[in-house]
């Protein structure tokens, strides 16, 4: 079954800036359009209610203008049963061109927007009027004399049925014998426009009874064409008032936001650790304040960090960063007891000869100066490889190298120029010179913080770690600088390049398996060097013999090394040993393995 994916929601990030403009121009926009709109209303009803004044003025004015007299002989030929020839008579008739004329006169008042002007009387159905005159009557009686068309009821002639059931007004202008105009407008079907409906009675001057009712239908084209510029001009004005508000939101925005804006910048910088930058905030409003706030907590800030900052980089000198960096902590403040890790290292052990019958003619003082100015030499160069130094022990170094042994047996070569360099000071100086000696092998180590919780240090625990310190410890017995375990010298790269010999098979104490050691010779001084390398193959020679178990033969090219280098130990040991050898004999599971009892 298909687990249904959750979709990463994305977050945009809005600026206080752009929230602001947005904020303003939407209230802004807001605020336009109610305007625009509330003018545009307030336009529309003026307009309806002129409108409708002029229906109710021409209405009333125009039933007071009807011929009464022509209109009460009308009348008094309604609801009877008239013939068509009668019909005709009547339409036809002085009177009812007399009314038809004056209702035409009417609309010719307001002739583009008046549809329909007539008279109708009422009946004992208040449902149901009769029309008395209609002002299109003739002209459309005209037209169907000449052929042309009408459907039944089209033409609103004579005593013909008016059916104002839904006509409100109409009835209500009958009962209440006033005059009467609609509240809203109304949707003409024929004209295709809105209209309003004004109803006025017609009365007899004599006895001041209803005699009929004036009906007028005016349309609202001229109130259309007004609202259609009125709403083409507040368009125009919208456009322009979106625009200034756009305007005026983007000033806003900025002048609201300038000191805010430029308070995150300073704030990001000093974010970014550039603890030296301030606000340069001089208003009295709230941002000035929050300016002259944030600058007080940034100088708090830095000098707390400042201590901070020589904390540590007192604590990094006692605690290497590239242990930390292995234990993957950012600082001393984030190690913990039992935090460790393994890694594959080569440890590099180097040790001062003979230092306690130099410090024994030293004061206390004397015997740090000495340590500290070698130190100094010798640190960097370590540093230099990329190496760090886990460890002082006295006036011997312990130290990692993490990348290759390589860079163990060149940080090796350049500490022993350094300590030349260091012997060349000091004999101008008065001072015996020192010798040192070096060991290297590489193998898994394990990096961590022993102790207890009031009391931590870092360490590494190994048995590769006493290897190395078991080789160093041999520099002095075989009389060279520089000893190599086999597994490491065959790690080096390029190893060819490097000066190097077999020195022994040894089992140091505190460890069962043997192990190959060799001697790199390249921090020696030139003329060792050559003897050693001129030498090698009477060297190597012997060698073979020593471990045929041919130890005369051996014997003799070793004693001969011996009398022409009496000052290499490696000579005089397999000489020494060869003569032992031959005068007591070895075990038959001999394999060639020195024991070495001492540190």
């Amino acid at each position: 079954m298909k687990k249904e994916m959750d979709i990463p929601k994305v977050k945009i990030a809005i600026g206080l800036r752009i929230k602001i403009i947005i904020t303003f121009f939407i209230l802004s926009s807001t605020l336009s359009f109610f305007l625009s709109y509330s003018a545009y209303s307030i336009v529309n009803k003026q307009l309806f209610y002129e409108l409708q004044g002029r229906v109710r003025n021409l209405t009333e004015i125009g039933s007071s203008l009807i011929n009464k007299d022509s209109l009460k002989n009308l009348l008094a030929f309604m609801d009877k049963d008239l013939t068509s020839d009668d019909l005709v008579n009547v339409n036809y008739s002085s009177d009812y061109k007399i009314i038809s004329d004056q209702l035409n006169v009417i609309r010719d008042i307001e002739k583009k927007i008046i549809m329909y002007v007539y008279i109708f009387c009422p009946t004992d159905d208040e449902n149901k009027a009769l029309y008395v005159v209609d002002a299109d009557a003739l002209t459309l009686l005209e037209e169907q004399k000449g052929g042309a068309k009408f459907e039944e009821g089209e033409i609103s002639s004579f005593n013909s049925e008016f059916d104002i059931t839904e006509f409100q007004n109409a009835k209500l202008v009958i009962k209440e014998k006033k005059a009467v105009v609609d509240k809203d407008y109304e949707y003409d079907d024929v004209f295709k426009v809105r209209s309003i409906s004004g109803f006025a009675p017609i009365f007899d001057e004599d006895s001041k009874t209803l005699l009929a009712v004036l009906g007028l239908d005016m349309a609202d084209s001229n109130v259309s064409a007004v609202l259609k510029e009125v709403t083409f001009i507040f368009i125009l004005i919208g456009i322009v008032a979106q625009f200034l508000a756009l305007l005026a939101s983007i000033i806003l925005g900025t002048l609201f936001t300038k000191g805010i804006i430029y308070l995150e910048r300073v704030v990001q910088k000093f974010g970014d650790k550039n603890f030296d930058v301030r606000a340069d905030l001089k208003s009295n409003d709230e941002i000035g304040r929050l300016s002259f706030s944030f600058n007080n907590m940034a100088s708090t800030i830095q000098n707390y960090s400042s201590k901070l900052e020589r904390l540590l980089i007192s604590y990094s000198k006692f605690v290497p960063k590239d242990f930390l960096r292995y234990l993957d902590k950012e600082s001393i403040l984030d190690v913990k007891l039992g935090d460790q890790v393994q890694k594959d290292m080569t440890i590099l052990f180097s040790d001062i000869r003979s230092f306690t019958s130099l410090s024994e003619q030293m004061t206390p003082e004397e015997n740090f100066n000495f340590i500290n100015s070698y130190l100094k030499r010798v640190g960097p160069e370590i540093r230099r490889f990329n190496g760090f130094i886990d460890k002082y022990i006295g006036d011997a170094i312990m130290a990692l190298f993490p990348t290759s042994v390589t860079d163990a047996v060149n940080s090796s070569i350049s500490i022993l120029d350094k300590v030349r360099e260091y012997n060349y000071h000091r004999n101008k100086s008065g001072y015996p010179p020192i010798s040192i000696g070096i060991g290297i092998h590489s193998g898994k180590l394990m990096l961590g913080t022993v102790g207890e919780h009031e009391r931590m240090d870092v360490s590494v625990i190994s048995d590769d770690v006493n290897l190395a310190s078991r080789l160093e410890g041999l520099t002095k017995m075989y009389g060279c600088s520089i000893v190599i375990s086999e597994p490491s010298l065959k790690k080096v790269q390029n190893v060819d390049i490097y000066h190097y010999r077999y020195l022994d098979k040894v089992q140091v104490k505190g460890k069962n398996i043997p192990v190959l050691i060799y001697e790199i010779f390249d921090g020696d001084t030139e003329e060792l060097i050559k003897n050693k390398i001129d030498n090698k193959s009477d060297y190597l020679n012997a060698l073979a013999h020593f471990y045929k178990k041919e130890f005369s033969e051996a014997h003799k090219i070793f004693f001969d090394l011996n009398n022409k280098n009496p000052d290499d130990k490696v000579y005089k040991i397999y000489m020494e040993r060869t003569a032992s050898f031959i005068k007591n004999g070895v075990g038959e599971n001999w394999q060639g393995v020195e024991v070495i009892e001492s540190k």
